[in-house]
């Protein structure tokens, strides 16, 4: 900090783990991107030119969180891996290809195996989330629906909060 003493970060740290998720999830539902399961894939991909990912969820309504597509799903889908020469089938859930057929909406492409939060979870417990799955956002999940989302950048923004008000006071006392 540029004026006043330095803000203690490790006390800074402790204090901004023990948030709770939903005073920093982004809980803007209205900008969050939403299709239910059988939405066509050419609707999936044009969404997908313009955001980073699609929360899938049983209807507009309840928001029950079914899954979610990101961009490197519609790569996985676009370019598919090479098969061995000696593999005379293709099937399993783990080889999703457009080029060999089966994409054909939302639900074919999704993943559905996703880690949530509580909207009551601390900023901590979801970070300790976030790092063991390598993930850049976390669905916030309340009895099955769909509440908002946190994200690395969300995180990111309200501890430059916290630093900025802190700096604030310091500098005031």
């Amino acid at each position: 900090m540029k004026h006043g003493k330095t803000p203690n970060l490790s006390r800074m740290l402790k204090q901004f783990h023990q948030i709770d998720v939903e005073t920093v999830m982004k809980d803007k539902m209205w900008d969050m991107c939403m299709v239910t399961p059988d939405t066509s894939i050419e609707e999936v991909i044009g969404i997908l030119s313009t955001r980073k990912h699609i929360w899938v969820i049983k209807d507009l309504k309840r928001r029950e969180l079914l899954g979610l597509i990101t961009e490197r799903d519609l790569v996985d889908v676009i370019a598919p891996r090479k098969l061995d020469p000696y593999q005379f089938s293709i099937s399993g859930s783990t080889f999703r290809s457009m080029v060999f057929g089966g994409i054909e909406c939302a639900e074919d492409m999704m993943i559905s195996d996703l880690v949530t939060v509580s909207p009551k979870a601390s900023v901590g417990q979801a970070l300790l989330k976030m790092k063991r799955h390598h993930l850049k956002r976390l669905p916030v999940v309340k009895g099955g629906r769909l509440v908002g989302e946190l994200t690395i950048k969300s995180i990111i923004l309200q501890f430059k909060k916290v630093m900025k008000w802190s700096e604030v006071l310091e500098n005031a006392g």
